[in-house]
């Protein structure tokens, strides 16, 4: 049907047409409550009328919303009336890239900067769990601004037997924004329907797809841009069909010689024919664009792909080696001149493995002294993790065995060895191959090794920094703590090897950069600068704050600084050589809460970006409560949000409150408070009907969680870390005195001991310990001692029970595990079996929770791709703005 100009459609205002088709019409409107102008698209009826689509197109327009980029065309309303629906757009004025391929191939700057854009868009999609499915040059949008990508749709079959990925985009107006021209590629109609030439062979095969189809659309588009010409072409839909599935494009360079070799092999990637081969994530797409960017003329010179594909990861391996290698060459050989020119880098992980630059028993990356060798730790497939290095001139990194469950890792002045954390230890071991030996028998982080054969390191979670000497004996205290300071951690040796820079850390104040020096633990340190992860480089301090590095001037004499600080980038860690080589894993603190069901799709984004923690479904699986930090007076309170999305209700005003957990019947929630270095436990009504009530404080223990409420609602799981840094289980009473006490299945570990969740019988606890060594989950009776299973076998933390008895936990990898409970007496699990991975923010935490009915999971989901890689910078203080 067509709209008449004036026709209102609830608060929009029918302005003109602007284009129509298969799929409905589109029109220009106006907004008459916020004064702007919208696009508009009519459904056709035919959708309209079925019941399981409209229920199906609204949960997904709820999804397709939370899609805030801003180069992502933005969903700001779904409506109906008098039986018509209608989706409102934001409304985009320029050309698409149809539009502009039309006159001619786009210029080498003019391509890469819209392929980033577009890279840019899909990876902020595919983290949302949203595939475009329908990626090519009509549906993005050259604006004056930037580049925008349109219509994103949630394809999955309309009916039974459409295939798997046959149905066309729900919320697409692919075939709206513009009439049939000589541009507009040929459609199809059936079963598969979408725009043929830009889709990918497991498309065309009605195979199940992924955000890898949106890799090969994105290698379609990237080659139409560079040669003015279709990838694939044909004389009918099952030739263009035929060529994706069997034929290789002729090569760029063939057709435009003047591009870099570089983009050619890009494409190529792109463009496999096996998925497995294809670039897993458009994160590395940008990435590779980005440096052809840095350098158009001058990129890595890579050889053509083989005519059927090249493996993915192999090509991202060959560039980053490349780039590696490059870096190398010109740092080292530029030493003596120091020209003012700094290469970036990007190293991704071992072949079957990921980082693990954060969490538990993490290794974020480090730097040896002289610049030229890389070490970090590294998960693999089976959850074990062991430490790499990797030489910035060597094609791949290589293991050292020895290092299982390694974290921390710290280099020897001499760049020689090694030392580490593992077992709870502090262990070192040669870097030519010898085996581990341990320094000192407690340990809970790394630090730093002078040349005159002293070590810094934490020997436990709070305390002062110790001491030691690196062939063993031993640890004193090499700081001491002021009153109501909790722990002081990462140390770094200043280039005399007798003061060191370190972080001072308080449960309410931001942590403090100070000097210390060996020998004198009593004399008062100096203040430098709030921050964290301090260190010393070309005439700088290097350091964190709120999740940015800075480098800021420093005097290591005078321990004086100057200038202003200047931002190199956003990680929580950061390793720098005395030479100027810098390394690091991108991260942020901040978090999106999202919503998973158990394949691992994203069926709803309750909470945009924030600094979140902890959240916990309520009873009837309708809303989540979860803690939320306040960004500028980093302050945290308990906020409620509606599970499918909707405004949040904040239930708490503060001084610090963290780590709610819902009474059973849903009406009362019960938290942890922090005030001024005193922990308690406080719970309230949320009607409002009585105030919060305080059920338990003290002063005896440096930090505290609350963790769970008992079925029968008599008792609040908590956890409370003693003054030496030990976490242990403790259970309130909410009956009679409010006095915790130990259960007595785990009242006798002397190791470190998270979590105590109850079973939804209540008689059973799980929890995770590194009794053996490394974390792993166990369920212990409740209320008495007797048989302790162990539920994972090769690391785990955070258990969680759903009521269909099934058990939860996450492995060392962060991939999400269930296990039937096949007895409830004498508890017993059957085979764990994995779900899905999660994309965890950069600190240990319960930072997902399960549904009662085990359908859904509340996950706080962070950029994975920010620390797929290590970022690397050589002579990085010309990389420093001016």
């Amino acid at each position: 049907m067509g709209l008449a100009s004036g026709t209102k459609l609830g608060p929009y205002e029918v302005q003109s047409p602007l284009g129509a088709g298969g799929m409905g019409e589109v029109y220009r409107a106006r907004d008459t409550r916020l004064d702007r102008t919208v696009a508009i698209k009519i459904l056709p009826s035919h959708l309209s009328a079925d019941p399981e689509f409209k229920q199906r197109f609204e949960r997904e327009a709820r999804a397709v919303s939370s899609l805030n980029h801003p180069s992502i065309c933005q969903l700001f309303d779904v409506g109906q009336q008098d039986g018509t629906d209608f989706l409102v757009m934001e409304f985009l004025d320029g050309e698409t890239l149809a539009e502009r391929v039309r006159r001619g191939a786009l210029t080498l700057p003019e391509l890469v900067k819209v392929g980033m854009t577009v890279a840019q868009a899909l990876a902020a999609a595919h983290r949302a769990g949203m595939v475009h499915r329908d990626l090519k040059p009509a549906n993005i949008m050259l604006t004056k601004v930037r580049a925008k990508l349109m219509d994103f749709g949630l394809a999955k079959p309309v009916a039974p037997g459409a295939g798997g990925s046959g149905s066309a985009p729900l919320l697409s107006a692919a075939r709206t924004m513009s009439g049939p021209t000589p541009v507009s590629p040929l459609t199809t109609a059936g079963s598969v329907v979408g725009t043929i030439q830009y889709m990918s062979p497991e498309q065309i095969e009605g195979k199940e797809i992924d955000a890898r189809a949106d890799i090969f659309a994105l290698g379609a588009v990237l080659y139409e841009m560079a040669t003015g010409k279709r990838a694939f072409e044909g004389k009918s839909q099952i030739s263009v069909a035929s060529a994706i599935l069997e034929k290789d494009p002729e090569p760029v360079h063939t057709r435009k010689p003047e591009l870099p070799p570089a983009l050619d092999s890009l494409i190529s990637g792109c463009l496999a024919k096996d998925r497995e081969e294809r670039f897993q994530a458009a994160h590395d797409v940008w990435m590779l664009l980005k440096e052809i960017a840095d350098r158009p003329q001058a990129g890595p010179a890579l050889a053509s792909a083989p005519s059927r594909g090249v493996l993915a990861t192999r090509i991202l391996l060959t560039v980053s080696a490349v780039l590696l290698a490059t870096a190398a060459v010109l740092f080292f050989a530029a030493r003596g001149s120091a020209p003012a020119l700094s290469v970036r880098a990007y190293l991704p992980p071992p072949p079957g493995t990921a980082f693990r630059p954060t969490g538990f028993d993490s290794g974020p990356v480090v730097v040896s002294p002289d610049g030229k060798v890389l070490a970090f730790s590294a998960v693999d497939e089976k959850g074990i993790t062991n430490l790499w290095i990797r030489p910035l001139d060597a094609a791949q990194a290589t293991m050292l065995p020895g290092t299982e469950d390694a974290s921390d890792p710290f280099w020897s002045p001499d760049g020689q060895h090694l030392a580490f954390v593992a077992d709870r230890k502090l262990k070192k071991i040669s870097v030519s191959g010898e085996s581990a030996q341990t320094v000192a028998d407690r340990a809970a982080y790394g630090g730093s090794w002078n040349a005159g054969g002293t070590i810094l390191f934490s020997a436990k979670n709070t305390g002062p920094l110790s001491a030691v000497a690196a062939t063993g004996g031993q640890p004193t205290d090499a700081t001491k703590l002021d009153a109501g300071e909790l722990f002081d951690n990462e140390p770094s040796f200043l280039p005399d090897g007798k003061h060191f820079l370190y972080r001072a850390g308080w449960h309410d104040a931001p942590s403090l950069i100070r000097v210390g020096e060996l020998g004198n633990a009593k004399e008062k340190p100096v203040d430098v600068v709030q921050g964290e992860a301090p260190t010393f480089a070309s005439g700088r301090l290097v350091f964190v704050r709120d999740g940015h590095i800075l480098a800021q001037a420093f005097d290591p004499k005078t321990l004086k600084l100057s200038g202003d600080a200047q931002t190199l980038g956003e990680a929580s860690k950061v390793s720098v050589s005395p030479g100027g080589v810098l390394a690091y894993h991108e991260s942020s603190s901040e978090s999106e809460l999202k919503v998973f069901d158990r394949s691992g799709n994203v069926v709803a984004v309750p909470g945009a970006l924030t600094d979140y923690n902890a959240p916990r479904f309520s009873p009837d699986g309708k809303s989540i409560a979860v803690t939320v930090t306040d960004p500028r007076s980093r302050k945290s309170d308990i906020w409620v949000y509606p599970t499918m999305g909707g405004q949040p209700t904040r239930m708490s005003f503060g001084p610090n409150d963290f780590w709610a957990v819902w009474s059973p019947d849903g009406k009362e929630l019960a938290y942890g408070v922090m005030d001024n270095g005193k922990f308690s436990v406080r719970r309230r009504p949320l009607d409002g009907h009585a105030p919060e009530e305080t059920l338990f404080e003290t002063e005896a223990y440096a930090s505290a969680g609350v963790l769970d409420w008992s079925p029968d609602g008599k008792y609040l799981s908590i956890d409370l870390m003693d003054k030496g840094g030990t976490w242990s289980n403790w259970i309130l009473p909410l009956q009679g005195k409010h006095e915790p006490f130990r259960p007595p299945s785990t009242a006798g570990i002397t190791a470190s001991a998270y979590d105590g969740m109850f079973s939804p019988d209540g008689h059973w606890l799980a929890y995770f310990s590194y009794e053996s060594g490394r974390p792993e989950v166990y369920v212990v009776p409740f209320e008495s001692e007797g048989l302790k299973y162990q539920a994972s076998t090769m690391g785990g933390w955070v258990a969680r029970f759903d009521e269909r008895k099934e058990f939860f936990f996450i492995t060392m990898g962060n991939r999400l595990m269930v296990a039937p409970i096949e007895r409830q007496s004498n508890f017993r699990l059957g085979p764990a079996q994995p779900l899905f991975q999660l994309d965890l923010p950069n600190f240990a935490g319960p930072n997902y929770n399960v549904s009662p009915d085990g359908q859904r999971f509340a996950v706080l989901t962070v950029d994975h791709t920010k620390s797929s890689s290590i970022t690397l910078l050589t002579n990085w203080t010309a990389a420093l703005p001016k």
